[in-house]
């Protein structure tokens, strides 16, 4: 399974990649033309030449500097390679930190002709190391051929973190690591990563990816969009592409949620609001079963997943919800008023005092809640609420909240990272809202330029065969899957037969990039490869559940389908096997 340990010091997510699993369809059409190697022309790799990119220059920006070039030799998991550390653009920031773009590419002895540059998560901060994502039949990339390349996005986690201004996010007081985290490094890292193919090789790239889920899928966006000639596909997955008014949104869960506590009279170790209190596992149970007897039914199959989320509208979940208030006093079987009200308001999104829409919605969905055996899912609590057992607040809204001041909001403000839940409660949607939108003096460029990646105009990308997917959790809390079907529905409009070259895949039920009661772990890489070689574009996806307990069944696969295309079943045979299943 692909992933990346986005931790920041406990700023960030935890983000899995939907991982590869050898399912239904492999062999034949649907695998990728085998490795056919770079062709004429291209130098055969040895230790020396390897050991020659030490001391490479003339890269497309001069202050690229190679800090590393090691010949590895072939491993029982990892092919042979030579590996290249460097960095772009070392310096010293307005804020008195040490700086610089670092990047890592491994260069296989035996080369497909392909390029693989992964994304980040979080708000980045350590270098991207692709050495064991996997594609086709479970296999790693660097044993099918492909160059891999990452970036720590300009800031360094383990140098640039100030805890008395925000922790991680410290950087967001140097203008220039906001544009590199931004947009910058994936410019600067993208040029070098092709030209050491082309020194060590004899030639570039035939093809080049990029696959990135949360951050990562963001950055797959600002790819397709400021930079549309540098890959021939690529997979956003999750994207915050309105980041820091995801945040906002997040600033806005954690005040409601922290207005319950007060109202229920719970409060933490530290005096505070114990968000994390104001559902136990049970009642967040109690809301699951609510949607799937509201919406289970409504693609003809009851069968734990809401395949059809758009007509699982508030009006039809609503007498649902008012079924589960209690009564008499609060039990394990019933919901308090107050707990709807809050969990509704949340859902909402957040808003300023005009009642304007600062985000999105978030749908409901099974994933609210779901079972692994005999313990809860604890995917979308510890987003919104955090660990029911934890003394302190700790979901990831909350201590993620840290971020806006110094990276979305401009001027950035120093909050130290204990001071994120007072920062947060105090926040203003009408006085500090706005700021994601400002600029001042040295910071000439808003959070909202610098990160949001919301342009349609894709012409450039497409013109020239770009491919792009998109796949997004319908029980994803860090960014709403209604924004990611907003922007398909917006690229639609701006582009003619825009399935011609992009195409959304809702996976209802997920999480975060996994998780929660779904068929969560797929390989998009395969069939953006053979879209982009093969001409042929992905009609489903083949999934299959990484946690099958959700649904009381030892295994379960799926097709997930192209928006706004759903799965249904064909009326006979195993309801666990996507050969059972249609797109329509």
């Amino acid at each position: 399974m692909p992933s990346h340990d986005f931790a920041r010091k406990g700023l960030s997510l935890s983000v899995v990649l939907a991982a590869t699993l050898a399912v239904a369809a492999c062999g034949g059409d649907d695998d990728p033309a085998p490795a056919q190697g770079p062709g004429p022309g291209a130098s055969v790799p040895t230790a020396a030449s390897c050991a020659a990119l030490a001391t490479a220059t003339g890269f497309p920006n001069a202050t690229t500097r190679i800090t590393g070039a090691t010949f590895t030799p072939a491993t029982a998991t990892v092919a042979e390679h030579c590996l290249v550390n460097g960095t772009i653009n070392e310096r010293t920031g307005v804020d008195g930190q040490s700086y610089a773009i670092k990047f890592r590419v491994r260069l296989p002895t035996t080369w497909s002709g392909r390029l693989y540059m992964g994304g980040g998560g979080g708000i980045n901060g350590t270098v991207v190391d692709p050495v064991n994502t996997t594609a086709q039949d479970g296999k790693t990339l660097l044993s099918l051929g492909y160059v891999t390349l990452g970036t720590d996005s300009g800031h360094d986690n383990a140098v640039n973190t100030v805890a008395a201004a925000g922790g991680t996010a410290a950087f967001g007081l140097d203008p220039q690591a906001r544009i590199d985290f931004g947009f910058n490094s994936l410019d600067e890292t993208a040029r070098v990563g092709k030209a050491l193919v082309s020194r060590y090789f004899g030639k570039g790239p035939d093809k080049s990816y990029f696959m990135g889920c949360s951050e990562g899928g963001r950055e797959a966006m600002i790819l397709s969009q400021r930079f549309p000639t540098y890959f021939d596909g690529i997979v956003a997955g999750d994207p915050g592409y309105h980041l820091p008014l995801a945040s906002v949104d997040g600033i806005n869960v954690s005040q409601t949620f922290a207005a319950l506590a007060r109202s229920q009279n719970l409060f933490d170790t530290t005096g505070a609001p114990a968000i994390n209190k104001t559902f136990t596992d049970p009642d967040l149970m109690l809301v699951r079963n609510g949607v799937l007897a509201a919406c289970d039914g409504l693609d003809g199959l009851k069968d734990g997943i809401v395949d059809n989320m758009p007509a699982c509208t508030n009006a039809l979940v609503k007498p649902e919800m008012d079924k589960l208030q209690c009564t008499g006093a609060k039990t394990d079987t019933c919901l308090l008023p107050a707990q709807l009200t809050a969990l509704n308001k949340a859902l909402a999104g957040a808003r300023n005092s005009q009642g304007q829409i600062l985000y999105n919605t978030w749908p409901w969905d099974a994933g609210i809640s779901g079972q692994s055996g005999t313990t809860y899912n604890q995917g979308w609590r510890s987003w919104w609420l955090g660990s029911y057992a934890s003394p302190v607040n700790n979901s990831t809204k909350l201590v993620f909240a840290v971020s806006n001041p110094l990276l979305f909001t401009t001027p950035p403000v120093p909050v130290p990272t204990s001071g994120v839940v007072n920062y947060a409660l105090n926040y203003s949607f009408d006085v500090d809202a706005p700021k994601v939108y400002a600029r001042s003096g040295i910071f000439s460029q808003s959070a909202a330029q610098y990160m949001f990646a919301e342009s349609t105009a894709l012409s450039p990308f497409s013109e020239r065969g770009g491919k792009l997917i998109l796949y997004h959790g319908g029980s994803d809390t860090s960014f709403s899957v209604q924004d990611t079907i907003d922007y398909y529905n917006a690229l639609g409009a701006s582009n003619q037969n825009v399935s011609n070259f992009a195409r959304l895949f809702v996976v209802p039920g997920m999480n975060h990039c996994s998780g929660g009661p779904a068929t969560d772990s797929f390989d998009a890489l395969t069939p953006l490869v053979n879209w982009v070689e093969k001409g042929t574009a992905p009609d489903s996806i083949v999934a299959a559940a990484s946690n099958p307990g959700y649904f009381n069944v030892a295994s379960r696969t799926r097709p997930l389908c192209p928006y706004p295309k759903q799965t249904r079943y064909k009326g006979t045979g195993d309801i666990n096997d996507a050969a059972n299943f249609v797109c329509q």
